[in-house]
């Protein structure tokens, strides 16, 4: 008879396989994002501050450390999109017809917008 308790895994479990490795960077990339966003709100606050907080701020920002900071984080959301978009196929199956659309067409589409909304957000930042 089975043992009706799970089998017990080590605490690394992840490091055996490169999907797990790559299963956990995903999600820890959505938390080192969601920090990000700590920081560019506590950005926006000392803006609304102005004065001496916000050029400290400024200051900050312009750091070696936080220009490493901001290519790690850049490096972090390229995975977290790359990966979201390739899991859009598997969670979001389209038919047309009779006929699944093509994963390699949803995924396309998904860089297609993404290409577009930076184009309008770069356009309306130089404007």
């Amino acid at each position: 008879m089975a043992s009706p308790y799970p089998r017990r895994r080590s605490r690394r479990w992840f490091i055996e396989r490169w999907a797990y490795q790559r299963f956990v960077l995903r999600e820890l990339s959505g938390v080192v994002l969601a920090a990000y966003m700590v920081l560019l709100l506590l950005l926006v606050s000392s803006v609304h501050a102005g004065g001496q907080a916000f050029a400290d701020h400024v200051t900050t920002l312009r750091s070696p450390l936080m220009i490493a900071v901001h290519v790690i984080l850049v490096l972090f959301a390229l995975l977290h999109t790359v990966t979201w978009f390739q899991a859009v196929p598997k969670g979001l199956p389209l038919r047309r017809g009779e006929e699944k659309v093509p994963p390699a067409l949803m995924i396309g589409a998904n860089y297609v917008a993404m290409a577009g909304a930076t184009v309008i957000i770069v356009a309306a930042l130089v404007a």
